[in-house]
């Protein structure tokens, strides 16, 4: 519980590169590579948030705004102060909904579980209209995120990994679209 603010700096750069050992489908590559070209010409790509559309998941959890966040029993809110998206953690042991019921969101259905001193959430059933990962490559309704969150510099600060996969638009070598 408090308010986490984004530490910024070199790392940070909120542009998506394909991990290590990750190929972009000819798709999404061109989308990547347009907008690359349009940032090197100063220029924007694919502004749906400038376009009033929600940031969603994974950009609400990179941007320079802070995060109020609200640890309860069963779930965690997290409040951003990026266009004011709210992201619920369930912690109460659910399932994720049945895909045939669930109604997807631009932050995805969220389920955590602490695993000793790590937050491990596993988020899926993302809205695929307007909704953009941070070097312009479009998400889909297969994207997937299981971030492990743990603090760190003992407790000072929050450390998140986020592995993000879409099978749709990326896929790790040797291991087929």
């Amino acid at each position: 519980t408090g308010t986490w603010q984004h530490g910024g700096g070199q790392n940070n750069n909120f542009r998506f590169s394909p991990p290590e050992g990750f190929k972009l489908t000819p798709f999404a590559q061109k989308h990547f590579d347009d907008a690359r070209t349009a940032q090197a010409a100063g220029k924007v790509y694919q502004d749906d948030i400038g376009n009033c559309w929600p940031a969603g998941l994974p950009v609400i959890m990179t941007r320079v705004w802070p995060i109020a966040t609200i640890q309860l029993p069963t779930a965690i809110y997290m409040v951003s102060g990026f266009m004011n998206s709210i992201r619920i953690i369930y912690l109460d042991g659910r399932p994720h909904t049945d895909p045939d019921i669930v109604v997807p969101s631009f932050s995805g259905e969220s389920i955590g579980h602490w695993e000793n001193d790590a937050l491990v959430v596993d988020t899926k059933y993302f809205v695929d209209d307007h909704h953009w990962l941070y070097g312009g490559i479009p998400l889909t309704d297969a994207f997937h995120m299981v971030e492990r969150m743990t603090f760190i510099d003992q407790g000072a600060h929050l450390a998140v990994d986020d592995p993000d996969t879409d099978p749709t638009r990326w896929w790790r070598e040797g291991k087929g679209a």
